[in-house]
């Protein structure tokens, strides 16, 4: 299965797939503006598109289209940044629309993207005179257009799934399964880990390259776990999940040394271990952010990075 980090991208070859696919869905007539003042659009395309949003009913008129990437593997359509971004581009929005240039409004970002959220930003977009219709595409929706027309993708010089090496989640998922069972007896309490706040990660965080970004996501989402699985794996009567654990970290923190140059910062690593670990299994279901919460635990414990 292709795994499309497009995150790795740099802003201009983005928007260089970005008008790849819009020749796909819409046709040969798209125009692609070179990068600079393009006041609020990427591209441009009158006409009646190809294949946008179906076959049977295209949509007709006069499209802008806009690329908005980041490097960022955990970016979200509901981060306080891209609310940012959309605020600003509002007023160039406007202007379009006022001057007749603008009648559907497409967004391509490699963020991810919720249903609620993309409901949200298409009604606020949508309350703008003259516009007609607003789509927000992000990273999960490219990734379908990718794999359903790879050609665009090794078309501009790209390789196709290129991993830098395969995770084996078993060990890690029974662990995880077994921690989520005992959870949900305990009726989903969690403590805070305050045996793990005193440990300033300032330096590994330099060390790893893990950003200032990523790590207050960590601290918000997964810090309050921390306690709970340190003691679920101290417990006497996990020795065997503990042993099964440590195994799965090793083999984890090995590849990360083999392979850690093929990744800028450690939030790529974390991102990519998640996606290896969740394509690879299917008995997550319910239990996928469990995942992401014991590799930010294995940072912290030490299990995985380098500390020195």
């Amino acid at each position: 299965m292709p795994q499309y980090r497009l995150y790795e991208l740099e802003d201009h070859r983005f928007e260089q797939l970005v008008g790849q696919i819009c020749m796909e869905i819409l046709g040969t007539g798209i125009v692609v503006f070179t990068p600079g003042r393009d006041g609020g659009r990427d591209g441009r395309f009158s006409g009646t598109a190809q294949h946008f949003p179906s076959d049977r009913s295209p949509l007709t008129g006069n499209f802008i289209v806009q690329a908005k990437h980041t490097t960022n593997p955990s970016a979200s359509c509901s981060d306080a940044q891209f609310r940012q971004i959309m605020n600003k581009e509002r007023p160039k929005i406007v202007k379009l629309a006022r001057n007749g240039e603008l009648d559907h409004y497409l967004l391509f970002t490699n963020r991810r993207l919720t249903g609620g959220k993309e409901a949200s930003l298409k009604k606020d977009l949508q309350r703008i005179r003259r516009i007609k219709t607003a789509h927000i595409i992000g990273t999960h929706t490219i990734d379908q257009y990718l794999r359903s027309k790879p050609h665009i993708w090794t078309g501009l010089g790209f390789g196709r799934d290129e991993v830098p090496f395969r995770v084996n989640p078993q060990d890690l998922v029974s662990v995880i399964q077994t921690f989520h069972d005992v959870v949900k007896q305990d009726g989903d309490r969690f403590h805070s880990a305050t045996n793990f706040t005193f440990v300033k990660k300032s330096k590994k965080n330099r060390i790893n390259r893990l950003t200032e970004e990523y790590y207050r996501f960590i601290l918000a989402e997964s810090l309050p776990f921390f306690d709970r699985i340190k003691r679920f794996l101290e417990d006497p009567r996990n020795e065997q999940l503990r042993a099964i654990y440590h195994d799965a970290a090793d083999d984890l923190k090995a590849k990360i040394v083999t392979f850690r140059n093929s990744f800028g910062t450690f939030d790529e690593v974390l991102t990519y271990l998640y996606d290896q670990i969740v394509s690879e299994s299917g008995e997550l279901r319910g239990k996928k952010r469990l995942v992401r919460v014991f590799l930010h635990y294995m940072y912290f414990d030490c299990d995985i990075g380098s500390h020195a």
